[in-house]
């Protein structure tokens, strides 16, 4: 395969993905979750520190005392995906509170982790309104991790998508970049 079409399949990946907030009840198998996860480990890093860890259930029952918690997790998924920060990890890597590396290297791995999802025919959603405490508590995490992200995964149910009358228009890169100066 050559380089123009691998990047055309990726650049196809990206433009197509969408947040899906409703899943069939298929079960996402333990392959499909660690390539997921695997997409996750390969994304940027400052300072190459990997200070998170990835915490995953399938547990009804755990999903439910998460969403009490949690209100952006507006369902409750076949599975879900927390992205943690390892504080052992972060002091021994020298990160000072409130890094702001340490949430660019979150969303760096939650939009690989989206992306590969999608490119598993799995759906996904991004939460990040929930009670990292709450959230934490229910799952028995040690005080060493604490939730950062947590990521909805599951089968999509199709939905049939109408754009809204006054819908806002497509965004075109044009409207975003500038070249070389801005004016």
């Amino acid at each position: 395969m050559s380089q123009a079409s691998i990047a055309d399949t990726v650049f196809t990946i990206i433009k197509t993905r969408r947040v899906v907030r409703s899943y069939t009840d298929e079960s996402v198998s333990d392959d499909l979750l660690a390539k997921v996860v695997a997409a996750a480990r390969w994304a940027s890093s400052a300072g190459n520190r990997h200070v998170h860890k990835f915490f995953i259930t399938r547990d009804p029952a755990k999903i439910a005392l998460v969403r009490s918690f949690s209100p952006g997790l507006l369902s409750e998924p076949p599975a879900l995906i927390l992205i943690l920060t390892d504080h052992e990890v972060a002091a021994r890597e020298r990160l000072q509170e409130g890094d702001e590396a340490n949430a660019v290297d979150v969303g760096t791995a939650a939009q690989n982790m989206m992306n590969m999802a999608h490119a598993l025919g799995l759906g996904s959603c991004p939460v990040t309104s929930f009670s990292k405490s709450g959230v934490a508590g229910v799952l028995g995490l040690p005080p060493s991790l604490t939730p950062e992200l947590m990521l909805m995964v599951g089968h999509p149910r199709p939905v049939e998508r109408n754009l809204r009358v006054n819908a806002p228009k497509p965004v075109r890169i044009e409207d975003l970049t500038y070249w070389e100066s801005v004016s």
